[in-house]
């Protein structure tokens, strides 16, 4: 026991310097692993962003799209209200071409993948900008409260509205007139399955002197600007949303 004491009185030194030097090591080896992956975890993030920078860009493309549509169809149910005054010098085939147009189903998918994949990973913490990843949470629900509207819009649209509309007029007429290009095409493999003409006329004075179909109109209209405007707020975010990334990945 002695000449152990002895040992250590005359190499404490050495030890302790060995101590110190595995301690460092060891430090130097956790520290080396935290920058790794926080280096990985920071590449992670950067792809991650460049992935949502391009769904945001293909969003904001679809929005525009689909408000065109609903512009368009905003502005045929007003003339259709104006031309409802003046029904018998009312041209049947701008009515065509006017309904045709309050017929469109304008839907957004609602599809981002790499948001998805973010939260079904667990993946939005590598997220590390607070600002960019409150609007990644948010984004979801705004976009199921504007999905629930564009539904409540086609139900009415399936309801009443295209009931009462093909009563009083021949339906395939209506997408024959958009600007002179048809919806509905005719090609050698699929003609064969093309119905043929249908002789019965439209009686667009009967559809717009009934007031039922006029106030279903009325409602159809309002629910699609309220999904233009709704759908310029999301264009908005998006576009901030948008910003906010380039500059985090311009850092």
């Amino acid at each position: 026991m002695k000449r152990i004491l002895s040992i250590l009185k005359e190499k404490w030194p050495e030890y302790i310097l060995e101590i110190l030097v595995i301690t460092i090591g060891i430090l130097g080896a956790f520290a080396l692993n935290n920058w790794n992956e926080a280096r990985k975890d920071k590449l992670e993030e950067q792809a991650i962003l460049e992935n949502i920078q391009n769904d945001l860009e293909n969003t904001i493309a679809e929005f525009e799209f689909l408000n065109d549509l609903r512009k368009n169809s905003i502005g045929a149910s007003i003339r259709i209200f104006e031309l409802a005054k003046d029904i018998p010098n009312s041209s049947k085939y701008e009515l065509d071409t006017l309904f045709g147009k309050t017929m469109i189903r304008p839907t957004y998918n609602g599809k981002m993948g790499t948001l998805e994949l973010l939260f079904s990973t667990g993946k939005i913490s590598l997220i590390q900008n607070k600002e960019i990843k409150e609007k990644l949470i948010s984004w979801p629900g705004m976009i199921e409260d504007f999905i629930e509207e564009e539904v409540y819009a086609n139900e009415i649209f399936m309801g009443t509205f295209i009931t009462e509309l093909a009563k009083y007029s021949v339906i395939p007429e209506l997408f024959n007139t958009q600007d002179g290009n048809s919806f509905i095409t005719s090609t050698p493999s699929t003609e064969k399955y093309q119905i043929g003409e249908l002789k019965m006329p439209s009686d667009y004075g009967q559809l717009l002197s009934n007031q039922e179909f006029l106030n279903h109109l009325a409602l159809r209209n309002t629910n699609f600007v309220v999904s233009y405007t709704e759908a310029i707020a999301l264009i908005e975010f998006a576009k901030q949303l948008k910003e906010l990334i380039q500059k985090e990945l311009r850092k």
